[in-house]
């Protein structure tokens, strides 16, 4: 994954099998899982292993599918791995175990985490039914923060601006949001939600948002919010898209209209590189139709450079 605007990585899943090399490697590895509650599941194997040679590649599929799950690989004769195989007590090959850390965490791993693990489940054996069946089971999926609020207040509050949302009322859900942002401060979530707002106002050129000058404080509003997101929340790509959808806004026509002809340019340019960064980070923190929905954004965003150079 490309680095973002704000200088962060994210790391979501890992797309593919790592062949683990040490221990150190393992522990690291294991430390990363636990503390963003990804899902691990580890395919002890050997190399004279015939059968672990045969549902390799589906093992492989299953790790492509599955990129928010770590998907290790660990060879039991190994000179520098076979203290994990002792650790686990492997006995034949193959053997696929399942760990999660144990923490609070859930399915969307909005949990704590916590520095330890435990073993949930183990298959002995090449079984391609079985091996898909608990990757179904305990893979994890991408990050989405808590919904949940600090008060029943915040809650009708951020009920309020989503209602308000929704009749395309922009400008009072914007308030609406801001008091929900008031009484829970550490909301991702609201935060996104009212960067949302602020971007719809502007669209709308409604009350609030009907001069130039209005539609310019409301940009950098919008922009100031999604920064917030992705600070908070750097693993959720919903977030990414609010940082995205910021940065394409603050170059339109109206906001570079006092920036010099010679300079605008390579503002354009700068944003829209940054825009380009975000929605990648949006692409490999989602699934599903928001990161299809990224993708498409992401493609305009690549148009629109091409046409700078």
């Amino acid at each position: 994954m490309t680095g973002s605007p704000n200088g962060k990585s994210p790391i979501p899943g890992c797309g593919s099998p790592i062949e683990i090399e040490s221990v150190s490697e393992w522990n690291s590895i294991l430390r990363h899982a636990y503390a963003s509650n990804q899902t691990v599941i580890v395919d002890f194997h050997a190399e004279w292993c015939q059968p672990c040679k045969v549902i390799a590649p589906i093992y492989s599929n299953l790790a492509t599918q599955n990129p928010f799950t770590y998907f290790l690989r660990v060879d039991v004769d190994g000179n520098r791995t076979r203290a994990i195989a002792a650790k686990y007590s492997i006995s034949a090959m193959p053997t696929f175990i399942v760990i999660k850390g144990q923490g609070d965490g859930n399915r969307n791993g909005t949990g704590t985490g916590t520095g330890k693990g435990e073993v949930v489940e183990k298959l002995q054996g090449a079984d391609p039914q079985g091996l898909a069946r608990i990757t179904s089971t305990h893979a994890s999926h991408a990050y989405a923060p808590s919904s949940n609020l600090d008060s029943k207040e915040a809650e009708k509050a951020k009920d309020q601006g989503n209602d308000l949302f929704r009749k395309r009322q922009y400008g009072p859900a914007v308030e609406a949001y801001s008091k929900a942002i008031e009484l829970s401060p550490n909301s991702a979530v609201l935060y996104a939600n009212r960067a949302l707002s602020y971007y719809k106002w502007v669209q709308s050129a409604r009350e609030g948002a009907d001069t130039p000058d209005a539609r310019m404080k409301l940009r950098v509003k919008q922009l100031e919010d999604a920064m917030k997101v992705t600070d908070m929340e750097e693993k959720w790509g919903k977030g990414w898209v609010r940082m995205a959808e910021a940065l394409v806004e603050s170059i339109c026509d109206e906001s570079l209209v006092k920036v010099k002809d010679e300079l605008r340019a390579e503002g354009k340019r700068h944003s829209l590189l940054g825009a380009e960064e975000a929605l990648q980070n949006a692409i490999g923190l989602s699934e599903g139709k928001p990161k299809i929905e990224a993708q498409a954004m992401l493609e305009d965003v690549k148009k629109r450079l091409e046409t700078l150079t």
